[in-house]
């Protein structure tokens, strides 16, 4: 409003200038006729009685208006003009300046004429006024970008450059001509493209852990079949010493393909855990003689590890395995001679951090860090060493880093790896703090070794072959009669059928007709009194929750002859048992 009441006051005063100017000419002109004419009538002049005089003084009088109020709509128009520049560069300035991306500016000679607040407190280096851009300052890239900056300003045509590797940061650069020069901004994309590499490997990571999985779980199936039929052939020729040094071979061989496979499906999620509370320091102290004895004297171990060690509820065998991958690999990557640190700390993990690593979530931890004097891993090999069977070293040795990766995320944890060739490598493994302070002792289940006898009827329901072959005769071994189905259909049938009492149905998920859960949910519609043990090579959390409810019992395969009268005695009772 003030704009609008100063405008309009300096109008009127232009209009009021010239109808001054416009009435002192009519009344000199009076004066300049009484003068020269000798007419001494002083009113009648400025009146007039001359009507062309008059005429002339009306036409001057508006000439002198019109010319008023034009000079004014210039002068406005002008101060307009003047106060939209004044504005626009104040705009500018103020996006110029505060622009949250660092922006340089050039003259047609690409030298720089100013920068930004933001590029001022970068804490990077920044140019002098005058240095030629990508001569004198940030010439160090992969493309030639001082022609390419010529080109833009010469062509007037904008370019940008979406990932520019400058001072180990990913920019994403553009570069604006304008009638001066040109104006480059860069923006420091490394945190988006981080998070962006570590998203696809997350999912590369999880394509790779089904594929691992479903091998785990063939491997498993074939495995139980060896077992078993190992296990029956040492009953049936208890006395044959050959046959039973052949047949402890092959157990042998199958305990090692059953560690295969459990790192396997460590890896895919699908391994059981048996997680408990337990010291991650006792457990390194515990384990560290046993691996000395596998490096070489050359390389010592020195150890920093915390008195009052957190307690994190874990499987112990599984944290075991990861500890030892690790520390292998750090002792095959030292040539000769040289160290490996190992140091346990809390680490409080926050937000920030949390969000930088999927599945991490923020709270206190603790942090187990490797760290060897070695030979380091390259860009390359550092991005592939989580990969199942990548390896540096012996083709096919490659699982172990890719079974911890899957270990450690199950237990919500996570690993990550430092490694610089030629300057060694660090290896921190995260795993949340628990809020219990019981610890358990790290001591290992005995082996069950003794096998009870029992009675009763058992239906075997697995579309593996070898499975149904095998179990049948174990469990025909151990005194029960059995009936076997290859499909979810088949079994309802004989559940249907079947005029003797069924004790128990053991229950394969992975049905090629039907999901193990709807089996064991129509088994129990029709006969309550069944009861169902499911058999997979997947952990029992794989399992529905409808299943888990079910469901009496759960193994895992492959299983051993003992394991499996274990699980029948549990689940049977004594009054089906008698001791063998």
């Amino acid at each position: 409003m003030n704009k609008k009441r100063n405008s309009k006051n300096i109008l009127d005063s232009m209009m009021l200038a010239a109808i001054f100017i416009a009435t002192a000419y009519w009344i000199l002109d009076s004066i300049l006729n009484i003068f020269f004419f000798n007419k001494f009538n002083i009113i009648a002049e400025l009146v007039g009685t001359d009507l062309y005089n008059i005429y002339i003084r009306i036409v001057v009088l508006c000439l002198f208006i019109i010319f008023g109020s034009h000079a004014q709509a210039s002068i406005n128009k002008f101060r307009r003009v003047e106060k939209s520049l004044k504005e626009g560069e104040e705009r500018y300035r103020t996006l110029f300046e505060y622009n949250p991306i660092e922006t340089i500016t050039v003259d047609h000679d690409a030298r720089v004429t100013e920068y930004n607040l933001v590029k001022a407190n970068s804490g990077d280096k920044v140019p002098k006024i005058g240095d030629i851009m990508y001569k004198d300052y940030a010439g160090k890239h992969k493309i030639n970008m001082y022609n390419e900056l010529m080109e833009c300003i010469r062509s007037n045509i904008s370019k940008e450059f979406p990932e520019q590797i400058y001072n180990g940061n990913v920019l994403y650069i553009r570069i604006a001509p304008f009638s001066k020069g040109a104006i480059i901004t860069a923006l420091n994309i490394t945190k988006q493209k981080q998070l962006q590499t570590q998203l696809q490997q997350s999912k590369k990571m999880d394509a790779i852990s089904t594929l691992a999985g479903g091998i785990a779980h063939q491997f498993n199936n074939i495995l139980s079949g060896i077992t078993g039929n190992t296990e029956l052939l040492q009953i049936e020729f208890a006395g044959n010493k050959k046959i039973n040094k052949y047949s402890d071979r092959l157990f042998t061989l199958t305990r090692r393909m059953t560690r295969l496979t459990s790192q396997l499906l460590a890896y895919a999620r699908g391994g059981k855990y048996l997680e408990k509370h337990i010291s991650i320091s006792d457990l390194v102290k515990e384990t560290l003689p046993l691996l000395k004895h596998s490096m070489k004297r050359s390389i010592k171990v020195i150890m920093n590890l915390e008195k009052d060690s957190p307690i994190v509820k874990a499987d112990a065998t599984q944290i075991q395995m990861v500890f030892s991958a690790v520390m292998n690999n750090a002792a095959e990557a030292i040539e000769e001679s040289g160290s490996i640190r190992v140091s346990l700390q809390k680490k409080d993990v926050d937000e920030k951090y949390a969000l930088q690593h999927p599945g991490l979530k923020a709270g206190q931890y603790v942090q187990l860090t490797v760290e060897d004097d070695g030979k380091g891993l390259d860009k390359e090999t550092k991005e592939r060493v989580f990969e199942p069977f990548f390896s540096t070293k012996l083709q096919g040795r490659g699982l172990g880093m890719a079974a911890s990766y899957g270990i450690i995320i199950n237990h919500g944890g996570w690993i990550e790896i430092d490694s610089e060739l030629n300057k060694g490598t660090v290896v921190n493994i995260y795993l949340p703090v628990s809020e219990e302070t019981e610890e358990v002792s790290l001591s290992e289940e005995k082996e069950i070794t003794d096998i009870s006898k029992g009675e009763g009827t058992i239906l075997i329901i697995d579309d593996e072959e070898n499975v149904l072959d095998t179990s049948s005769l174990a469990l025909e071994h151990l005194g029960y009669r059995v009936l076997t189905a290859k499909t979810g259909m088949e079994a309802i049938d004989i559940v249907e059928t079947a005029e003797e009492d069924i004790d128990l149905a053991i229950l394969d998920i992975g049905l090629p007709d039907m999901m193990g859960d709807k089996v064991c949910l129509k088994i129990q519609e029709l006969r309550p009194d069944i009861k169902v043990m499911v058999s997979t090579g997947y952990m029992v959390e794989d399992i529905t929750n409808d299943m888990k409810i079910k469901a009496q019992g759960f193994i895992q395969k492959p299983f051993s002859m003992s394991q499996m009268a274990m699980k029948l005695k549990e689940i049977l009772g004594d009054k089906k048992e008698t001791a063998s």
